[in-house]
């Protein structure tokens, strides 16, 4: 049974990955013609410094993190503890998603999700890939993850995800967030407010059916895209979250960062409806941490700071509306 997160593995996860203009960027970098078989950042660290955000006597502090980031990192995270005894809520990264109690509506999601695991014309990756595309995909499948029979049976932009998951794992990476759920243990350990707004999904159904109605072009596009990346780019992902445990931002802000308009983002926006949602769910991590800075003295919040650097990032927006931004 799909978690209220499910839609999240073809919407959000991919948007991560599969930026055209960042491996391009990368393809230019010269560190990326070697990248790194492993990534080994061993014993514990404190990752970068937060920034503050100020108006008047109301502060609040955010912590940016990367995705992904190594596997045998130990993170210590002793300055977010002082922080939250300071904090009256905590703001994460994201909000989860809702489908409502209704159990006929669940079995349904399920049924649809299901069914749109496999392609609409149930070929195999290899008969439904352009032959390049597919010799790429399994140059990568032999090199980090060869016995994984899972893959072929896929659709294009599943099989997308597969493989990123499998080529970061083999390199060392973690995809999961593990920064983000301490923060939030650490929270309820320490009686804080946890602000997981819940991004409602009115018609589940009908949007797992339109991201299952993504053109099979899109869909190969969103993949070559995830390939392109981690052919070229798998060396400064592993340097970014190299630099993230050592709380090197300056060596952040110089490494490229995706940006919002991804292949696959491109691929599962062909309705109204999912358009609507992506930009729901990106959009509403700002208001919510400019209406808890208005009603706390403290908060705490969470983001990727590829979200938050940049001239057209968090940062820059909120100090772009008057807020006193200090930070690494």
């Amino acid at each position: 049974m799909p978690s209220d997160a499910a839609l999240a593995v073809s919407l959000a996860t991919l948007a991560l990955w599969a930026s055209p203009a960042q491996a391009a960027q990368a393809a230019a970098n010269p560190a990326s013609e070697a990248p790194l078989a492993e990534i080994v950042v061993e014993g514990q660290h404190e990752g970068p410094r937060m920034w503050t955000v100020h108006r008047g006597d109301h502060v609040l502090w955010i912590l940016g993190t990367v995705t992904p980031l190594p596997k045998k990192m130990v993170w210590q995270p002793q300055a977010v503890r002082e922080v939250l005894a300071q904090s009256q809520e905590v703001v994460p990264a994201w909000p989860t998603y809702g489908i409502g109690a209704n159990p006929f509506t669940a079995l349904r999601v399920f049924i649809q999700w299901r069914r749109m695991q496999k392609p609409p014309d149930r070929l195999p990756l290899k008969e439904t890939l352009p032959p390049a595309l597919y010799a790429r995909v399994a140059a990568l499948e032999a090199k980090y993850d060869p016995h994984d029979s899972r893959l072929e049976q896929l659709r294009p932009m599943l099989a997308a995800e597969r493989l990123m998951t499998r080529v970061l794992d083999a390199s060392g990476l973690a995809l999961h967030n593990e920064v983000q759920a301490t923060v939030l243990n650490l929270a309820r350990e320490q009686g804080v407010h946890i602000r997981q707004d819940k991004l409602k999904i009115d018609d589940p159904v009908d949007v797992l059916k339109d991201v299952g109605a993504t053109p099979l072009s899109a869909e190969i596009a969103c993949l070559d895209a995830v390939v392109t990346r981690l052919e070229t780019d798998l060396g400064p992902m592993q340097a970014r979250a190299r630099a993230w445990a050592l709380g090197d931002v300056a060596a952040l802000r110089q490494l490229p960062h995706p940006d919002d308009r991804t292949a696959c983002i491109v691929a599962v926006s062909t309705s109204d409806r999912v358009r609507s949602l992506i930009e729901r769910a990106q959009n509403d991590w700002l208001l919510v941490v400019e209406d808890s800075l208005a009603r706390n003295r403290g908060t705490l919040a969470v983001q990727s700071m590829d979200r938050l650097l940049g001239e057209h990032g968090a940062l820059a927006t909120l100090k772009a509306r008057g807020y006193d931004v200090e930070g690494p």
